[in-house]
């Protein structure tokens, strides 16, 4: 398998692999294709040797590896390697039941790199997105102002409706507006990190936990805000429904694709695999998956880069109703996935429910130029007999058959278990002499792993939050694909300016203080916000009070009566004495008496 160093690779899959909450060998994929291999080996391993004569079954005869026959020595269908064994079958062809016919043996190659397997494209971010080092920057870069704006229209749309039923109508259910939905956005980001996405709004807004959530907003608006966000028109879904379920919110899931498509390069290997966005509630399309950690949900087949985990593309899994142009789903995924990387050589690495041999051949063709790495199921057609499992086979043996640039592996790493893998990239027979396992099957657990750690990022600071809404779900999953991508793209410019970036934890501690700025500086411009929320906010954004400032050098003022700033506004008291320090009015009864040495 050919490979290329890319710049800052390593350094980005290091900064992903030592965060506290992620581990990249937790992976939570429903198919099992991780190959292992037992530490203890099987009896017949250690004393007997499958072999095949003429016209016999792989059962039929066992010898003694250390004295072989020397008449049966050209017919001997086992070669040893460091006490792992390669099983070569008799007949150089077999043909199965829809005549698809593999070799046992590979031909021969002139020795060059095979032009499919060499990519001339570096890794990292596109040239408009490369020195961009803001968190908040690098955020907006997926989260447009498109789709804010499309949410803040469709959301006073709805608001319009609900306002109709309303008897008092309040403040806090006035229209929103695009410096709220930031808002909103910055609360939910600050949730995730602090793993308060699981707590109701009681919990949130309770100032002896904390005055950032408060600071922000009212708790009755934050709530009417998720209870009415809407990312499309209402009245049209019931005409468009028919021919997408998707559409409401088709458009705002376009627009973020489209960012991530073109914010990066992906590198040389690329993962396809599908990920659960967890949801319980009504939806056409909710998927049930037992293995995933969330069981039900919708289902999104992505790509992602193998190494840094980047998702470049993302479809939605709609169910009966995915249009696939006549093709097998796992093809029609696979090849709509990878329509950013066609004609560019690079490998694709997908486990058994997108791999099939014709996809493996249609890929090598033009458009595509790509190559195919990926388990497959025992029950495909193109799987020969011989391969499969059998009593007699001993454990950590590997069988391979050609087909051109197809090699096709049948590896056993249990006795009741069999693996298969195919490979378009003109592989050759050839195990690793340390653990006896193909070189197919290593690196296919190097590089099947992105999308799998890149849900787990997702997961590990989510800000899902409960509801019966499946557009709400979506929108909450986009906000984590978008929090993981801008984070890649930060990493790699920190690490091109040869600066340290920050943690993930810091990097969404900072977007959200950034997203927070301008509406809690709105609000404090109210004049009937209550003390207590503005020193809430003086303290949040550290602005220190234009009455703390020390005026002692200052001419002293002629003194007015004003109300006094610590008695209720029923008393109406009013009193010359103001603080020394704050210039706040003091009446007699607040007033404190302290000496001349405490001054």
């Amino acid at each position: 398998m050919a490979s290329r160093q890319h710049l800052y690779q390593d350094e980005i899959a290091a900064i992903l692999e030592n965060e506290d909450d992620y581990s990249p060998h937790d992976t939570d994929s429903e198919m099992e294709d991780c190959v292992t291999q037992d530490d203890v080996r099987s009896d017949v391993e250690d004393e007997m040797v499958d072999n095949i004569g003429n016209g016999t079954s792989p059962a039929s005869r066992h010898e003694d590896p250390e004295t072989p026959d020397p008449s049966s020595e050209a017919s001997n269908l086992e070669v040893t390697l460091s006490s792992h064994r390669i099983i070569i079958l008799p007949q150089r062809s077999i043909r199965e039941k829809n005549n698809h016919i593999w070799s046992t043996t590979k031909g021969q190659s002139s020795g060059r790199t095979a032009a499919i397997n060499i990519v001339r494209t570096n890794r990292g971010p596109t040239r408009m997105c490369r020195n961009i080092v803001d968190p908040l920057l690098c955020f907006q870069l997926f989260i447009k102002e498109e789709i804010v704006e499309e949410i803040v229209k469709w959301t006073n749309v709805e608001m319009v409706q609900k306002r109709v039923n309303l008897k008092d109508i309040s403040a806090s259910y006035r229209d929103t507006n695009e410096m709220e939905i930031w808002a909103i956005i910055s609360m939910l980001t600050l949730s995730a990190v602090m793993k308060d996405n699981h707590l109701s709004t009681d919990e949130l807004f309770n100032v002896s936990y904390g005055t950032r959530y408060v600071s922000v907003m009212s708790r009755e608006r934050f709530e009417f805000l998720l209870r009415l966000l809407r990312m499309g028109d209402k009245l049209l879904r019931p005409n468009l429904r028919q021919e997408d379920a998707f559409t409401p919110v088709r458009k705002i899931w376009e627009i973020f694709i489209n960012q991530c498509r073109l914010n990066y390069v992906p590198g040389t290997n690329l993962t396809v695999d599908e990920q659960l966005l967890g949801f319980r509630g009504r939806c056409p399309f909710r998927m049930y998956i037992p293995n995933k950690p969330d069981k039900y949900g919708i289902k999104f087949p992505m790509v992602c880069d193998a190494a840094t985990k980047y998702m470049v593309d993302a479809i939605p899994y709609l169910g009966k109703s995915t249009k696939t142009q006549g093709l097998p789903l796992g093809e029609f995924y696979v090849k709509e996935l990878t329509q950013t990387v066609h004609g560019t050589n690079r490998n694709v690495t997908c486990d058994n429910w997108f791999t099939s041999v014709p996809l493996a051949k249609s890929l090598l063709n033009s458009p595509y130029n790509l190559t195919l790495v990926g388990t497959i199921r025992s029950n495909k057609r193109e799987i020969p007999e011989e391969v499969k499992n059998s009593r007699s086979r001993q454990v950590g043996s590997s069988m391979f058959c050609f087909d051109g640039p197809l090699t096709l592996v049948s590896y056993k790493p249990k006795p009741s278990k069999m693996v298969f893998l195919l490979s378009s990239c003109n592989e050759d027979a050839v195990v690793n002499q340390s653990n006896g396992k193909p070189d197919m099957i290593l690196f296919y657990n190097q590089t099947k792993g992105g999308v799998d750690s890149f849900d787990q990022m997702c997961s590990s600071m989510s800000t899902n939050r409960k509801t019966n809404r499946w557009p709400m779900a979506v929108f909450y999953g986009m906000l984590n694909m978008a929090f993981v991508n801008s984070y890649i793209i930060y990493c790699h410019n920190m690490l091109a300016k040869k600066e340290k970036p920050l943690s993930r934890k810091d990097f969404m501690k900072k977007l959200s203080t950034d997203l927070t700025t301008p509406s809690m500086q709105k609000r404090l411009e109210a004049p009937t916000l209550k003390r207590s929320l503005r020193d809430n906010i003086t303290n949040v954004l550290k602005i220190v009070p234009q009455a703390a400032i020390d005026t002692s050098f200052d001419e002293p003022e002629p003194k007015k009566r004003r109300y006094c700033g610590f008695c209720s506004y029923k008393k109406k008291r009013m009193t010359k004495t103001q603080c020394f320090k704050c210039k706040k009015p003091v009446c007699g009864e607040h007033n404190i008496d302290v000496c001349q040495d405490c001054i």
